[in-house]
């Protein structure tokens, strides 16, 4: 009695089909991801809806007028000879006593301004230290850092 020979099996039968359709449906994820990044929202674009030019989003509310915005207050410190030169706002200040003087004013006026501290790469920790806990100390809520060289004065 002759045994039944199996049938031969081709490469290409044995599931290796699924191999390319697999790195096509890798490489259009791939595609697809990447043309999305940094797209622009639709809804945030303004059109123009029946001869008006009002936005397309009509569920923002329109700004209150009467809304306090609060202003962003620059501290600048810069080295001088042999201390410091500190501005508030692009106005010199005669020292740190004076600094604090005008923000404890501004803090009884408006707890909730900005502070921007922009200090110059050459200046000593101490005297940056002594101006954050000053604004700490007086509970400003957002005391933010500038990044990059001061304006230097004419």
């Amino acid at each position: 009695m002759k045994i039944p020979r199996r049938p031969k099996h081709l490469g290409s039968q044995d599931g290796d089909t699924m191999t390319p359709m697999i790195d096509v449906v890798f490489l259009l994820l791939v595609f697809f991801i990447c043309a999305s990044v940094g797209g622009t929202a639709d809804r945030l674009l303004p059109a123009e809806l029946k001869g008006t030019t009002e936005a397309a989003d009509p569920q923002e509310p329109a700004e209150d007028p009467d809304e306090w915005q609060h202003p962003a207050i620059q501290i600048r410190i810069e080295p001088e000879q042999d201390s410091v030169a500190i501005f508030l706002d692009e106005q010199r200040l005669a020292g740190p006593d004076m600094l604090q003087d005008r923000l404890q004013r501004l803090a009884a006026v408006d707890p909730e301004s900005r502070i921007i501290l922009n200090i110059h790469d050459d200046v000593r920790v101490q005297p940056f230290i002594d101006v954050y806990d000053l604004c700490q100390s007086l509970q400003f809520p957002n005391i933010s850092f500038a990044v990059g060289k001061p304006a230097t004065n004419p």
